[in-house]
């Protein structure tokens, strides 16, 4: 049996144009990483998740806006309301994973 290659790393350090790419994409979709990724164009979703991340935390240390969580998983683009979210966290530690159970809170 031939020995297994090693795949090579992906390239994780962020180039200047990648970044520039990554901006403008966030800026036309907040948080859609696969969408991001597709724009960047050199990137996973995983990575342009993890550059996502640290960039929110660099607009929050600056004050800047920052993407709302958004509700629904198909994009529909309506951030949530404190109070929903409030629900949604007591139904999360009142039944867990249980999404149907959680909804009805």
């Amino acid at each position: 049996r031939a020995p297994l290659k090693k795949k090579k790393a992906p390239n994780l350090r962020w180039m200047p144009d990648e970044h520039e790419r990554f901006v403008t994409a966030f800026t036309l979709y907040p948080r859609k990483w696969t969408k991001i990724a597709e724009y960047v164009g050199t990137k996973t979703p995983e990575q342009t998740k993890s550059h996502g991340m640290y960039y929110m935390k660099q607009l929050e240390r600056k004050g800047e806006e920052v993407p709302p969580i958004e509700k629904g998983g198909s994009g529909t683009g309506v951030p949530w309301t404190a109070n929903e979210h409030e629900r949604f966290l007591v139904g999360l530690s009142t039944h867990g994973r249980q999404w149907v159970e959680v909804a009805k809170v």
